[in-house]
């Protein structure tokens, strides 16, 4: 096998010098990043504790903690409606919020270890309004922590449409089950003439543990999926150790697209398991590093969709292609894996971004992780590969109200015929909270000027993978999935406004400016900018719910697309989008990982 594994690398090194100038970049960020980039943040690490006075830490101890939690509507209780609600919410127990405080009663008092369990807080979506306020006496000091309570029981109903598609479904989801912080759902929708019938349970302190359990189970028309995750996750800088044991499991039929419309069906099986551990070292407040240690298996099985697929996603086979050459490779990497991460801290909390009046934390330090695993056919694999992976992410306080936050990584696999499903992606998210404005007496709202910019591009990506741009996909004109290619770029642009906040201590009302531009494509980039660039613009509704769990938004938008598109949109004609959510974020990519795949243990998607 070691014979094997050198004769392999020979010929890629003989047969590979024209491709090995090709694909320079992706060699330089697989391989020179996680040399140099460490080292480097070290040292712009060591200058600025060089050039800043440590400030010393008080010798207070911690002597009591005190938890309140207020009501839904604390302020409204005379109200019989609030007060009928808050009766019929239980509130969150005192030891749940006290398990997530990084201090402990007896324990010598840190600022730092203060404003990090606010952030871990805030990061509980059924909880708002966080504050630890700390009260000196003498050697000793009192932390007063309040939290507010948000209704977390939803009997749901949506329906989403504008994008050339719709969506139904009603759910039942519970947030935060009886106040100790447990999430269960089951949801019925039905997706583009796809039935799903779900359950999800999540709990995050298991047993009353710092360790979590994720289960979920998909019905399908068109299959089935099955997945879960068990280990002990980072939730904040200080904690030393991390493990996960997850999988992800599905028997689906998967869709290519053009047009918005399918080109393409067939069925694909995947199986993934993966399980990691990570040690943490460093100073919290400065400089951490994480090195994991894990092993991960996936194998994904692709064949041509029969008569029983075309039925269950209610297809006819006429209108799609039937050539086998669309259909992907089965593919299967079994191996050890390494990753290496860094985290320098350097947070900005702010409202008025995503969610209203919702205070988020945005951390605008040096991020840097980079993976490398060997799937050997020693171990399952089809062949020899190695699978890399290389992330980078920095972001700027431009002003005192605005910041940028920029990411970049790349991912690839290098076997014995060279490198395929090379895939490099840029995102930029700018943010600038203006604030009130006024325009002589008259009122204009609390506006934050917001933008995105993703680019992205590939060399052999696998054929069951397409970069999609449409109604979802950030060009709101358009129908969902209208453009497909192996390169794209977006660029969104809002003037997000909030109007009127609390109405009837409810709902907020605000609105939003925007514009889209962008492009995908098959061919050069050049091509993909001379004539595969599309652009619209609009003025969209946005109704928040601040006393839910996560402050979710409802989001309206009429958009005017502003050339003719190929999914059959004319020039200025008006498309109307129902959904939730905004259309981007300030969360960077890795930062928006789901509950069962992380980066550190089952790398990138």
């Amino acid at each position: 096998m070691d014979n094997l594994f050198l004769v392999s690398w020979g010929s890629v090194w003989k047969s590979g010098f024209s491709s090995l100038v090709k694909i320079n970049t992706i060699l330089a960020l697989l391989v020179l990043f996680p040399l140099i980039l460490p080292g480097f943040s070290e040292l712009r690490a060591e200058v600025k504790r060089n050039q800043i006075e440590l400030k010393s830490k008080s010798n207070a101890v911690v002597r009591n903690i005190y938890i309140r939690v207020e009501d839904i509507f604390e302020s409204n209780k005379d109200n019989k409606v609030f007060r009928a609600i808050n009766n019929l919410k239980a509130n969150t127990r005192e030891g749940v919020v006290l398990r997530d405080l990084l201090l402990k009663e007896g324990d010598p008092y840190d600022d730092f270890l203060v404003a990090e369990s606010e952030r871990v807080l805030r990061q509980v979506s059924y909880l708002r309004q966080v504050s630890i306020t700390p009260r000196f006496e003498g050697d000793k000091v009192d932390l007063y922590v309040s939290v507010q309570d948000t209704w977390t029981l939803f009997p749901q109903f949506v329906y989403s449409t504008g994008g050339g598609t719709e969506r139904r479904s009603v759910a039942l989801v519970e947030n935060n089950l009886l106040g100790y912080g447990k999430r269960f759902e089951v949801l019925w929708a039905d997706d583009e003439g796809r039935e799903t019938i779900e359950f999800v349970w999540d709990d995050r302190r298991l047993f009353g543990s710092h360790h979590n359990l994720v289960l979920g189970h998909f019905e399908r028309s068109d299959g089935r999926r099955s997945l879960f995750n068990i280990g002990r996750p980072f939730r904040s800088l200080v904690e030393e150790s991390s493990w996960q044991v997850q999988g992800d499991f599905f028997d689906l039929v998967g869709r290519l697209f053009e047009g918005g419309d399918e080109s393409f069906i067939y069925r694909q099986r995947h199986s993934e398991f993966a399980s990691g551990y990570t040690r943490s070292v460093g100073d919290p407040e400065r400089l951490i590093k994480r090195y994991t240690l894990g092993y991960a298996f996936s194998k994904d099985s692709f064949s041509e969709a029969d008569e029983g697929d075309f039925q269950d996603v209610d297809l006819d086979p006429l209108e799609v292609s039937s050539d086998p050459e669309l259909l992907a490779l089965d593919r299967e990497f079994s191996g050890p894996f390494l990753s290496y991460s860094l985290i320098e801290p350097d947070f900005i909390s702010t409202d008025y971004v995503d969610r209203f009046e919702r205070v988020e934390d945005f951390n605008l330090g040096v991020q840097f992780s980079s993976r490398l695993q060997f799937a050997s056919e020693a171990l399952g694999s089809e062949f020899d590969t190695l699978l890399g992976f290389t992330r980078v992410a920095k972001g700027w306080r431009l002003t005192k109200d605005s910041f940028l936050r920029s990411e970049f990584s790349s991912s690839s696999r290098l076997h014995s015929s060279g490198f395929d499903n090379t895939v490099l992606d840029l995102g930029v998210r700018y943010y600038n909270v203006i604030g009130a404005v006024s325009y002589k007496d008259f009122y204009l709202g609390k506006h934050t000027i917001a933008s995105a910019l993703k680019i992205r591009y590939s060399e052999d990506l696998d054929k069951d993978r397409q970069f999609l741009l449409g109604a979802s996909g950030g060009l709101r004109g358009y129908e969902n999935r209208t453009f497909f290619g192996d390169k794209s770029f977006v660029l969104s642009i809002e003037d997000r406004v909030s109007f009127s906040e609390n109405v009837f201590q409810l709902v907020n009302f605000g609105g939003a400016f925007f514009f889209d531009v962008g492009g995908v494509g098959d061919g050069t980039t050049a091509e993909i900018f001379q004539d595969q660039v599309y652009a619209d613009f609009g003025v969209g509704l946005r109704v928040g719910f601040p006393r839910s769990s996560g402050g979710s938004v409802l989001r309206i938008d009429l958009a005017f697309p502003l050339r003719d598109g190929p999914d059959g949109s004319d020039q200025f004609e008006p498309r109307l989008l129902i959904t939730s959510g905004q259309a981007f974020g300030a969360r960077l990519r890795h930062e928006k990982s789901n509950v069962v795949q992380t980066e550190s243990v089952l790398g990138p998607d």
